[in-house]
């Protein structure tokens, strides 16, 4: 019987590590799936970088001065209260949030407070015996008002800037943006008088808000200003 080329055959494979095509196809797939690895991990590198250099934005605070007339009398400031939508002492309304805040975020928000097109209605003062009042469009201004007898509709006057000298004037509290540095009146005002301006009291609290905002971001980001005498 001739002897079997078999375990020669089987021996010339094994040290040649396989067949032609095996041999072939072997170097290709291990460095493609290399350089996938590769490419994956510089990606990843580049997006943690990225992300590090540009973190996502976070709430800011905006602050604007808010005053309220009925009839041609300034009425109190409201009370502080908490909330993304708060108001602080001195007629000062504080949005801490993203995007961009309007009037009808902090009107909704605030207690006892309701703003439409056709309504204002404030809350009561804290005052013993204080309630809430509301004013409605086609009703008569209140006796010990300078417009008492007169009839009053709700009238919004609002000045995008300090610069801002002609107000936009909307019943639409929503189009009304709670910017930094904007002045709001909320009146109920007969038909043809235009809501003033907020009062000088009103807008310099809006400016020290923003000042003491300002300086404690900065002192928050570990840059404090000095305090050293110059040296003589």
């Amino acid at each position: 019987m001739a002897a079997s080329n078999t375990g020669g055959w089987v021996r010339k494979v094994g040290a040649s590590g396989g067949g032609r095509t095996y041999r072939r196809r072997r170097p290709v797939n291990f460095y493609g799936v290399l350089g996938l690895i590769v490419v994956f991990g510089l990606g990843s590198v580049g997006f943690a970088r990225y992300d590090y250099r540009n973190p996502p934005a976070g709430p800011t605070s905006s602050f604007a001065a808010l005053a309220i007339f009925v009839c041609g009398s300034d009425v109190p400031s409201l009370a502080p209260s908490a909330g993304s939508f708060h108001a602080l002492s001195g007629g000062v309304v504080e949005s801490t949030t993203t995007g961009s805040p309007t009037l009808n975020q902090f009107t909704s928000a605030y207690p006892g407070l309701t703003l439409t097109s056709s309504t204002l209605q404030l809350p009561a003062s804290g005052a013993k015996n204080s309630h809430a009042t509301t004013y409605s469009n086609d009703e008569k201004c209140p006796g010990g008002t300078r417009d008492a007898g007169r009839v009053g509709h709700v009238e919004i006057a609002y000045w995008p800037t300090l610069e801002s000298s002609k107000p936009t004037l909307t019943t639409d509290a929503s189009s009304v943006p709670l910017s930094s540095r904007s002045q709001i009146s909320l009146a109920f005002v007969p038909k043809g008088v235009t809501p003033p301006r907020p009062p000088a009291s009103v807008i310099a609290a809006m400016n020290n808000a923003i000042t003491g905002s300002t300086a404690t971001t900065t002192t928050t980001s570990g840059v404090t200003p000095s305090t050293a005498k110059p040296k003589t």
